[in-house]
């Protein structure tokens, strides 16, 4: 056997897709994604090897061959001049048979400025859900919260996200690669990825010593405020193998306005930063990443009602009855959240072509909830929580000859959470910690036209929590969950047309501290939630199947998927109300049933003239309680939205990219619901017209994105089915934005 790495001689950094000959067998094989590459099954006797890769001086090699040979090249750099080439990348695309979309580079462009889940609703299936304008969370296939995986550079992101009003702590600007993931994912990233999984990726550190970077400026006319993001990396000279990234943003937004009044107290604060430092040899990568989230938002106050009867006056209402002039104040109900994230990582690549991952990460949540109190104490928050979270996982990649991918792994998580003594009031969830460990095995076979997936994975949990509930009773307990998760899948290349996809993933997860263990009101949504520490774990098993169509002037996709769900939990309103000095306030259960969803979606393009462009996209989703024949709450309304999109023809060396886009966007009425568990109807169906238009400058080495749209044009006034302040308000009017991209 022949066998070795192929490198760069000036990066000591692997080549892939280098072609290596074997002569006189004429035997040819490709370096894989780390530069190695294999001869077996070979007599002994006189070989040489042919190295070739663009850019590259030809390497031969002669060996006279009586053992097994290890043979590591280092390529020298040829001498080419090419003209007019474009050099066009993306992001790896994931190891995994399942249904993974990617939003683009234009898309992530085109959707900067926006909180997280706006932009991962550019990609259909995904919607959000929202408590007012500016608290989202995304929702997949009908899931969310405790159901959707999130992945930030990698790590876990674990924070206090069991409330409707728990946006994901991440900055947008971060993410240059965001993928989802629609099916049930839990053999590789484990329980909560039972609903889908969202992959944010920051770029990838550079291995040039000069230094690059972005500045990004946003503004908008709704809430009269912008952001500011700027990003530097770069190497170090002196140091080769080294490089780092820094980056920062702030942003501010007061008041935002419906159609014809604004949302008091809905004014947003925001500063996050991040640093990241990585160390390459041919063989080995290391890496540090650090990044701090603070923000502090207001909460809608039209939600926050003294009585009974002012809040059913209120929602029949559907809007407020007093409305205030425009502010950035942010006064009581806020919320104050701030994250920090610790990732340390090492990459090896072993002699046999397989590579082993090591990776740390370090999570401190700090959650502080405020409500207009009694006696002077508003300005002293009424929840005050601390979560703590520790993640190592281990993974080990080997990719064979014969085409079969084996990928062991484990994963271990420590998590502790406290309330912070002083708020005055009876936690809503206890203090508690929580123990994981979970190994999986994934076996993948890939050929030229198909690829095949198996997949198993074991899961424990241990909960130990203590804490009061609403009538200041004492409690505390231990509970146990573990199971198995399974998936297969596969993945048919038809042809250069057509490609087709199947999934199907068996999962758990087992229920969330405050599904166990709430029994309080809830400042942030101003609802009484009540637990049941008797839960069982939801088993849920999920089949998605995928077509992708590709013609020179036609692309279509369709999604089509079916998921039940044993022992599905969920928040559920009781139609009573609880009243105190503090308000009123309406309550809601946390229940379990059995449950079944099925849907699809569908995204089309059509080149309908050289510069003009039509495309659309749409979802639905049907969720169903099996066990009582009933509709759930909080699922998503049919939508579909169509666009028209014009590019430029010519354009000048200087000056490129040019578009204009016209939008339309359809949401339905949502007619599954149980009208005897709802405080109002939904609303009724809604469509918004969008403009969006820009361009891009060449300035020498630099590049300057100019962008200007304006969303809701006709300044609709709409209530959205899944923003919980729909009962109180309308949605977001018209709002004008501009957008600057500086690369450098």
């Amino acid at each position: 056997m022949i066998n070795g790495q192929l490198i760069d001689s000036d990066t000591q950094l692997p080549l892939t897709g280098a072609t290596i000959s074997l002569m006189p067998l004429k035997k040819t094989v490709k370096s894989d994604e780390h530069g190695f590459y294999r001869f077996s099954s070979l007599c002994e006797g006189t070989y040489t090897l042919h190295v070739k890769s663009l850019g590259f001086e030809e390497t031969k090699r002669t060996i006279r061959l009586t053992k097994n040979e290890l043979i590591n090249i280092a390529l020298e750099h040829g001498d080419i001049t090419l003209h007019d080439v474009e050099v066009v990348g993306h992001q790896n695309s994931l190891k995994t048979t399942a249904i993974v979309h990617t939003l683009t580079p234009e898309q992530l462009n085109e959707t900067k400025g926006g909180v997280l889940a706006e932009v991962l609703k550019e990609i259909p299936g995904v919607t959000m859900l929202q408590t007012g304008t500016s608290i989202a969370k995304p929702v997949i296939h009908g899931m969310h919260s405790n159901r959707v995986l999130m992945l930030n550079n990698g790590i876990r992101q674990e924070g206090q996200q069991w409330g409707n009003e728990h946006a994901p702590e991440i900055d947008p600007f971060i993410a240059k690669h965001i993928r989802v993931i629609k099916g049930a994912e839990a053999v590789r990233y484990g329980a909560e990825a039972i609903g889908g999984v969202v992959i944010i990726d920051p770029p990838v550190l550079p291995i040039s010593p000069e230094i690059h970077g972005e500045v990004d400026l946003v503004g908008q006319s709704n809430g009269r405020g912008g952001t500011t993001s700027a990003m530097l990396n770069g190497g170090l000279t002196n140091l080769p193998g080294f490089s780092w990234r820094a980056q920062g943003t702030w942003k501010r937004l007061g008041d935002i306005k419906s159609a014809d009044y604004y949302l008091n107290n809905s004014g947003v604060k925001e500063i996050n930063f991040s640093a990241s430092l990585g160390y390459k040899t041919s063989t080995a990568q290391f890496e540090g990443y650090y990044s701090h989230f603070e923000t502090e938002l207001g909460i809608f106050n039209g939600s926050h009602i003294g009585s009974v009867d002012d809040l059913r006056a209120r929602i029949k209402n559907g809007r407020p009855f007093v409305t205030y002039p425009f502010s950035y104040t942010i006064e009581a109900p806020r919320q104050e959240i701030k994250h920090d994230l610790l990732k340390l990582k090492a990459h090896k690549d072993l002699r046999n072509g397989a590579q082993l991952d090591l990776q740390y990460g370090l999570q401190r949540n700090l959650r502080k909830e405020y409500d207009i109190r009694r006696g002077g104490r508003t300005s002293i928050p009424s929840l005050d929580l601390a979560l703590t979270t520790q993640n190592l996982d281990i993974v080990y990649d080997h990719l064979q000859n014969n085409g079969l991918r084996s990928i062991v792994g484990m994963n271990l998580a420590i998590q502790v959470n406290n309330n912070i003594p002083g708020t005055f009031t009876t936690p809503l969830i206890p203090n508690y910690d929580s123990y994981n460990a979970g190994v999986f095995l994934i076996e993948r076979w890939v050929k030229s036209v198909y690829e095949v997936e198996v997949g198993l994975r074991y899961d424990y949990k241990y909960f130990d929590a203590a804490g009061y509930r609403l009538d200041s009773v004492y409690y505390a307990g231990t509970r146990t969950f573990h199971n198995f998760s399974g998936s297969v899948g596969a993945t048919w290349h038809v042809n250069s047309l057509l490609d087709l996809q199947s999934n199907l993933g068996l999962a758990w997860r087992p229920p969330s501290v405050s599904e166990l263990f709430s029994y309080g009101l809830h400042h942030g949504t101003a609802a009484v939630e009540i637990g049941n520490d008797q839960f069982k774990s939801e088993q849920g098993v999920k089949w998605m199947n995928a077509a992708k169509i590709q013609l020179p002037k036609f692309d279509l996709e369709l999604d089509a998927y079916a998921h039940y769900l044993k022992h599905y939990i969920y928040l559920q309103s009781t139609g009573e109300f609880w009243e105190s000095l503090r308000g009123a306030f309406p309550i809601f259960h946390y229940d379990q049933t059995n449950a079944f969803f099925w849907g699809l979606d569908l995204t089309g393009r059509y080149q309908l003239a050289k510069n003009l462009h039509y495309s659309m996209k749409g979802s639905l989703v049907r969720a169903k309680d099996t066990k009582h024949g009933s509709y759930l709450p909080w699922i998503p309304a049919d939508r579909i939205e169509n666009s028209l999109r014009w590019t430029a023809t010519y354009t000048a060396k200087w000056l490129d990219q040019i578009f204009l886009q016209l939008q339309h966007q359809w949401v339905a009425r949502q007619t599954r619901y149980n009208p005897d568990t709802d405080f109002a109807p939904p609303p009724p169906a809604y469509g918004l017209v969008n403009v969006l238009g820009g361009m891009r400058f060449h300035l020498h080495q630099q590049d300057l994105r100019l962008q200007a749209g304006v969303n809701n044009l006709l300044n609709t006034a709409y209530k959205e089915y899944m923003n919980r302040f729909r009962y109180y308000a309308h949605d977001m009017g018209r709002n004008i934005t501009v957008k600057l991209n500086y690369t450098f």
